[in-house]
């Protein structure tokens, strides 16, 4: 637990001063967050806080979440009560959509069951068919060109050697297997599981094209199509290409249901008292993937989002705007839910002051990148955090927390639900976090992201920054400043969340292609790259967007990647690994490309950026949000 400073002991032990019912008076304020009302924040949520509860609850009682499963219907009903029992006003389940179909899953189980035994680890995309019970059959490969005859399938499991991307192009190639595969009588297509890595090897991760469920229900898929882990694969394609009859049992409890589905956003308020037109809004998306619980993706967001709110009713607020609170439906799909707010809301937004999101994961959250306008407003507010709070990790050597001003902030073609704000002008900002917690390359969209990995001291520390910042901001005098807001941003493309997660490969902060800073221990540094270097040329070829830069490397020959770099008139080429690019993968949706990897610092987010890397519940769309 973080060390609580004697001012703030002081303040716990106080009798009746700091109970739960004591209110911070609406009288006017020389500041927009006054000392005592962060004084109490401070002791509610380092004192008294329910951030693990809530996230155990959500992942434990609920589970994952997948938008438009019943598991997504009930997390909606559960928020909506905590948000009732924790005093907050207007209260509503929102509808932003309606699917044709809802889609389920159950237990997957997969096993070896002769000529040896071995549980396998299996997993399947969402909106994929189920097997109708536990079905064991023998396991045949399937055909390839050079097959003179092709081996019959009917009533057998046919294995698939080929390397399914995680992307649309994947999602198309199994699905014409497995058409060609139930034709002919089999029961279903087992392939080797993606993503795994050098330093993860048995990682699986599976995403599902949410298009499915927008098809009559006698349309649907009715072949299972079944990833199995890296390391199991090989076992049973060992057994298999040895000649040796082999069997396999499988029990896919995936089911669709009949619509039409309704989907959900949940919202719930502090009334403002002098300005309840003007909103902040604190979010985070409630939906999930479906292969464990979505605890790091993202539940830490949503319950950070419902703490804050609860911190804030606690200690009794009057802000002068209204805080209004929002956990969104959809976002792993295309950001679906915030998308469809701020349509259906549109003549709100120019009174829409900042959004505050948290996705991402369990790190701290340390940094906000805004204009420098904005960091002026700010200041007096965040005074306060790096006042109150020390850093939840004993040997950071850094600011509790910094406010990053820069020239504009980009956003508005993808990655977490504060671009569905950033691409009309709204303030929508993103929580620059830090520490332990290996966020892209462990738990995110695996079958790690699992309550054991949330980190409960990172999770009250940001529950309560984002509390201050919340207060602080609806307490202005002004909305923040919304010039030098480029909406697109990123250099075309795929967006900011490619320029995102190039500047964390690198170890770097990055303007378009040029450096701006540079990590004296990451990737760029390593690299022999300096601030001011710009990034010319990946592989030979040109870059014009910041997706092309993994793309290019990965279609590079050999082992190692050629980058070309421009410094004043002079021009130079450094080489890296190509087995330490990013792997591609993909999905349909929310934050859009392939790409994906690990930027440095076990976990650590770029503070140039927010939400999820390219790739995993990414798309090819990518269209800016239109308002009609």
């Amino acid at each position: 637990m973080q060390p609580v400073r004697p001012l703030i002991t002081a303040f716990l032990l106080a009798s009746s001063g700091f109970a739960q019912t004591s209110e911070v008076t609406a009288t006017p304020v020389s500041e927009p967050l006054p000392a005592e009302a962060a004084h109490r924040i401070y002791a509610e949520g380092m004192g008294r806080s329910q951030a693990l509860r809530l996230l155990r609850d959500l992942t434990g009682k609920v589970g994952h979440r997948l938008t438009g499963s019943d598991n997504f219907t009930r997390a909606c009903k559960w928020a909506a009560a905590e948000f009732h029992a924790m005093g907050l006003q207007n209260v509503q389940i929102e509808k932003w959509g309606e699917w044709k179909l809802g889609w389920n899953r159950g237990v997957w189980i997969g096993r070896i069951v002769s000529p040896v035994q071995l549980d396998m680890y299996v997993a399947t995309s969402a909106w994929t068919a189920g097997t109708k019970g536990l079905q064991k059959a023998e396991v045949v490969l399937e055909a390839s060109g050079e097959d003179k005859e092709s081996p019959a399938v009917a009533g057998k499991w046919v294995l698939s050697k080929r390397k399914f991307g995680l992307d649309r192009t994947g999602d198309e190639q199994r699905a014409a297997v497995c058409r060609t595969v139930g034709e002919a009588g089999g029961l279903g297509v087992i392939y080797r599981a993606a993503d795994p890595d050098r330093n993860f090897p048995t990682r699986v991760r599976v995403f599902g094209s949410h298009e499915t469920a927008l098809l009559p229900l006698e349309e649907v898929p009715t072949t299972p199509q079944i990833a199995v882990q890296a390391d199991h694969f090989d076992q049973l394609l060992d057994l298999v290409q040895s000649g040796k009859s082999v069997a396999c049992e499988f029990n896919i409890e995936n089911t669709f249901r009949a619509g039409p589905i309704e989907l959900h956003n949940v919202i719930a308020e502090i009334p403002g008292t002098e300005k309840p037109d003007e909103v902040v809004i604190v979010c985070g998306h409630l939906d999930s993937w479906h292969q464990k619980q979505g605890t790091t993706d993202n539940g830490t967001g949503a319950t950070s989002t419902m703490e804050a709110a609860r911190i804030l009713a606690a200690v009794g607020v009057q802000p002068k705007r209204t805080i209004r609170f929002c956990l969104w439906g959809g976002e792993e799909e295309g950001l679906l839910g915030s998308r469809a707010y701020v349509q259906k809301h549109r003549t709100e937004m120019p009174k829409v002051s900042a959004v505050f999101n948290h996705d991402t994961g369990t790190n701290w959250a340390q940094s906000l990148s805004v204009t420098h306008a904005m960091k002026a407003q700010l200041a007096p507010v965040f005074a306060h955090v790096t006042r109150l709070l020390v850093p939840p990790d004993a040997d950071w050597k850094g600011n509790v927390f910094d406010v990053v001003g820069r020239d504009q902030i980009s956003g508005g073609r993808g990655g977490s639900d504060n671009a569905s704000f950033l691409a009309v002008g709204v303030p929508g900002l993103n929580w620059g976090l830090r520490g332990r917690s290996n966020y892209f390359a462990h738990t995110w969209h695996t079958q790690w992201d699992t309550i054991d990995n949330a980190i409960e001291e990172y999770q009250r520390h940001t529950s309560t920054v984002i509390a201050m910042a919340a207060l602080g901001t609806a307490n202005l005098d002004a909305l923040l400043d919304r010039a030098n807001i480029i909406v697109g941003g990123g250099g075309g493309g795929r967006g900011a969340q490619s320029a995102t997660l190039a500047a964390g490969w690198f170890g770097a902060e990055m303007e378009g292609f040029k450096f701006t800073s540079v990590k004296a221990d990451g990737r760029a540094a390593k690299l022999g790259v300096q601030v001011g270097d710009v990034l010319k040329k990946v592989g030979g070829q040109a870059v014009e967007q910041p997706r092309q830069i993994f793309q290019f490397a990965r279609e590079t020959e050999g082992d190692t990647v050629t980058f070309t770099f421009q410094r004043g008139e002079q021009t130079f080429d450094v080489q890296a690994k190509k087995e330490d690019l990013p792997q591609p993968r993909g999905g349909q949706g929310g934050n859009p490309g392939p790409g994906g990897g690990t930027p440095p610092g076990a976990g650590t987010t770029p503070p140039t950026g927010g939400g999820t890397p390219p790739g995993g519940n990414g798309g090819e769309e990518e269209a800016l949000l239109v308002l009609r």
